[in-house]
């Protein structure tokens, strides 16, 4: 799991030792600045589970960005079904009329989408739900917990039946399937096996071993066997009675899942490139459907003339020159966790993620971890300070934390919904308010709270300018808006961006940096994309 540090360009900025009075004047002028897109990407964001519907549509689950999403497996065209926060999801299914049921991992709940759009909640206390298959027949419906729990249930569809737990701690039961023997087969991530498991019993026998990270397994339509390695990218056709097994094809690595149709072509998406490919299990041979070379950026940061870019499920580079993007690390095949915030500095980059509350110190040059840290409630950023401490906004609870080593303690608290994180020159750390719409400052001795600017719309990135001026990024209204600390007045210098995918409770993708020329860097979340805001 890799680590970041400071959030945004620091070295050559002074704006601590201004006089910043307690409220800020709105400006309705703007300025004529040039927005380039350096990268362009598709509309779809990460992939999880798959569903074939009735009609031949894939339907795609998307976990990170709280989304279900319909792909046509002809022309790739990509199309919303539910919406976040609805659609958070990790795994789904899809019955013979046509309604959805998913599970949310976080929520620990299942829900189900009728063919008439109505959506409800048909189980829950299941932390960490993530599988979900019908039986043969489609009367039966099972889950399994594969993050926070550990077990295999069988649940009404209707929601009218408490679940009824089949086994526990089987060791973190992944995309599975039934067999034409009733049986559920399964990959195991906790022991990198393929298992068998009795639905009535919860006996499990263990089929095959020496996986790197099963992720799915499915049957195609003579009943052969597959499973898919997300680690490697390899799937591989397994010999239930002897074990044996024949790598098919070879995929990208952070593959998540995968769906056999009925004419044995397997689709498999991939999260870290966002992508859906059709791999004939005949030969071997992929088509891609759809992908991305930014899965779903969440946040941005700038250090020595390189973007690093938290990209979901990667941690990847793009060259401001060139658009080129190049990958450090992703899901799976590394350490890596679910990147939403990034900060980076000389020496290191600090990454956090909302999913699991983790943040990551990662060595800037090797891209090696240095430092993880748990247990944090949905932290937005982290910046590392001179002493080598970090404060981390955790926005859910209004509040700021440094943490240094083993010690955890408040650095500001009941400061609305702070997101977005900056450290001036002189050790001040600038945040933005996503819900007040105010930009404060936390001074670097006595962690006094100092309103810089207000009115700012839902500021979820902040980050200092060469010349001592503050760009804010508010994902409310597509824009980002120029603060001087001197006037206190604000301006627009660009607007109707395509950022701000995430909007509930509070403001939470699209991300904001400076280089060292002045030049403002925004990830366009909506449509997974770089823009460079230059001055003309």
């Amino acid at each position: 799991m890799p680590k970041f540090t400071r959030h945004r360009l620091t070295a050559t900025v002074m704006i601590a030792g201004l006089a910043l009075t307690p409220s800020c004047t709105a400006s309705n002028s703007s300025t004529n600045r040039v927005v380039e897109p350096i990268v362009t990407g598709s509309t779809l964001h990460t992939i999880n589970g798959l569903a074939l519907a009735p009609d031949g549509r894939i339907l795609a689950a998307g976990l990170a960005s709280e989304t279900i999403s319909e792909i046509n497996p002809k022309t790739g065209e990509v199309s919303e079904v539910v919406a976040q926060p609805d659609g958070r999801s990790d795994d789904l299914v899809v019955t013979p009329s046509g309604d959805i049921l998913w599970t949310d991992p976080l929520a620990g709940s299942v829900k189900r989408r009728d063919s008439d759009g109505h959506t409800r909640t048909v189980a829950q206390d299941l932390p960490g739900v993530n599988s979900i298959a019908f039986d043969r027949s489609g009367q039966h419906l099972y889950v399994g917990q594969t993050f926070f729990a550990d077990g295999l249930w069988e649940i009404d569809p209707g929601g009218a039946v408490p679940p009824r737990l089949v086994a526990r701690d089987i060791g973190g039961l992944n995309a599975f399937a039934f067999g034409s023997d009733g049986m559920i087969y399964g990959p195991i991530g906790k022991r990198d096996e393929v298992v068998r498991i009795d639905p009535g019993s919860g006996a499990a026998v263990t089929l095959a071993a020496g996986f790197r990270q099963p992720v799915s397994v499915r049957f195609d339509t003579r009943d052969q066997l597959y499973v898919l390695d997300g680690a490697t990218g390899e799937l591989i056709r397994v010999d239930p009675t002897t074990g044996e097994k024949v790598t098919v094809a070879v995929v990208p690595a952070a593959a998540d899942n995968m769906v056999i149709g009925p004419t044995d072509h397997a689709y498999v998406s991939n999260m870290a490139d966002s992508s859906v490919l059709e791999v004939d299990l005949a030969d071997g041979n992929t088509r891609t459907l759809t992908q991305s070379p930014l899965a779903y950026p969440r946040d941005i940061a700038v250090e020595d003339g390189t973007i690093y870019v938290a990209d979901s499920t990667a941690l990847r580079t793009v060259d401001p020159a060139d658009g080129t993007v190049t990958e450090i690390a992703r899901r799976l095949s590394s350490e890596l966790e679910f990147p939403s915030g990034i900060s980076a500095s000389r020496e290191h980059l600090v990454l956090t993620s909302e999913l699991v509350g983790t943040v990551q110190v990662l060595d800037r040059t090797t891209g090696q971890p240095i430092h993880e840290f748990h247990g944090f409630d949905r932290p937005a950023d982290a910046v590392e300070l001179a002493d080598g401490s970090l404060v981390i906004s955790e926005p859910s609870r209004g509040r700021l934390l440094r943490v240094f080593g083993e010690d955890r303690r408040p650095y500001a608290e009941g400061i609305g919904a702070p997101t977005g994180l900056a450290v001036t020159e002189e050790g001040d750390v600038l945040v933005t308010d996503t819900a007040g719409g105010r930009l404060l400052k936390i001074g670097a001795t006595t962690q006094t709270v100092t309103q810089v600017a207000s009115e700012l719309g839902a500021p979820r990135a902040i980050a200092i300018a060469p010349d001592g001026s503050l760009a804010v990024l508010d994902t409310a209204a597509g824009r980002v808006l120029s603060v001087d600390p001197l006037t206190d007045e604000h301006q627009i210098l660009a607007q109707d961006l395509a950022v701000g995918y995430l909007t509930q409770p509070y403001g939470r993708s699209g991300g904001l940096a400076i280089g060292s020329d002045g030049t403002i860097f925004v990830s366009a979340d909506r449509e997974n994309s770089v823009y460079a805001i230059r001055r003309p």
